[in-house]
């Protein structure tokens, strides 16, 4: 029998006023990457926009949705509020665990959590350098050279952030190696690294919205993602041990990835849980599934199998 597949996605880039252009592009991703799902699986495109009643219904006439929505409305904290729909109305979807996104997008929150559980994160307090991040985007919004600040510096990149984008979250700065994990339904996938250019000052080397979305600009020269990281399997061991054990605390059950810093002195820190990470062309994602030789087509195979597999009664 053929599988009615939708796959939804949030068309909403024109209610954030608040990001600049080369921030929005991570938004016309979601679009690109959305057209790319559709052709593969032969699924319907479902676009959300304020008709959230209409789009539910629409989900409806569908067996499985393919959930790309990062928020609705404008809003990345509705990214939960639409998978929890889906699943109060018996709607198979491709989303983690709604109530494990909603944790998970606000960054104050889920550090807060990982702490208290004993995962090594980074500090809220003391001396040297920290990073000022907006605790409830992702996509490197609001992530720059300029976030990395010491001193009374902290207070203004706060203002700027709560200013512009809404809370803020202050933590230490981890100088050192950037390393990223994915796990695929629970699986595993080849450790990543973004390497920085060795010209770049220490508070320069962030994976911030220029080096994500400003192709060609310095930020973007001065990264590149190489995968399978070069590290040792110690390293890796504890990686994929520190990576799988936050996804079984919160829940995360579908595509998730991890973002991480080795220090100089070789201790791990998680930086970010991104569950419903982009899944778009030459993201470190699909990076990880062609250095595992899995197929994007079999991912999601496997996903929209995973989705039909936890579908309540």
């Amino acid at each position: 029998m053929a599988r009615r597949i939708a796959v939804a996605f949030n068309d909403d880039a024109d209610l954030k006023k608040h990001l600049n252009p080369t921030e929005l592009l991570g938004e016309l991703e979601v679009v690109d990457t959305a057209h790319e799902i559709a052709s593969i699986t032969g699924g319907e495109l479902l676009p959300v926009r304020d008709d959230i009643r209409a789009s539910i219904d629409a989900c409806r006439r569908f067996d499985v949705v393919i959930d790309l929505c990062e928020g609705v409305l404008g809003n990345p904290r509705f990214e939960k509020n639409f998978a929890l729909t889906l699943e109060m109305f018996g709607i198979p979807h491709t989303s983690c665990d709604p109530i494990s996104v909603g944790l998970c997008t606000d960054k104050r929150l889920v550090k807060r959590l990982l702490r208290a559980a004993g995962f090594p994160v980074p500090a809220e307090s003391g001396g040297g350098l920290f990073i000022v991040k907006p605790a409830l985007e992702d996509a490197g919004i609001g992530i720059e050279s300029a976030a990395v600040v010491e001193g009374a510096a902290v207070a203004d990149r706060v203002a700027f952030v709560e200013r512009t984008y809404g809370p803020a979250l202050v933590e230490q700065f981890i100088d050192g190696r950037e390393l990223n994990q994915a796990l695929a339904c629970g699986t595993p996938l080849p450790t990543g690294e973004v390497v920085f250019d060795d010209s770049l000052a220490p508070r320069e080397r962030v994976v911030g919205w220029k080096a994500k979305w400003d192709s060609g600009s310095p930020e973007d020269l001065a990264t590149r993602n190489r995968t399978p990281a070069e590290i040792d399997e110690l390293t890796r061991a504890e990686v994929v041990r520190l990576c799988t054990s936050a996804a079984t605390l919160f829940g995360l059950d579908m595509a998730v990835r991890f973002d991480l810093r080795q220090a100089k002195t070789g201790e791990l820190y998680l930086i970010d849980i991104n569950p419903n990470p982009d899944l778009g062309r030459g993201t470190g994602f699909r990076r990880a599934l062609d250095a595992a030789g899995i197929a994007f087509s079999d991912f999601l195979e496997t996903l929209i199998m995973a989705a039909y597999a936890r579908r309540s009664p």
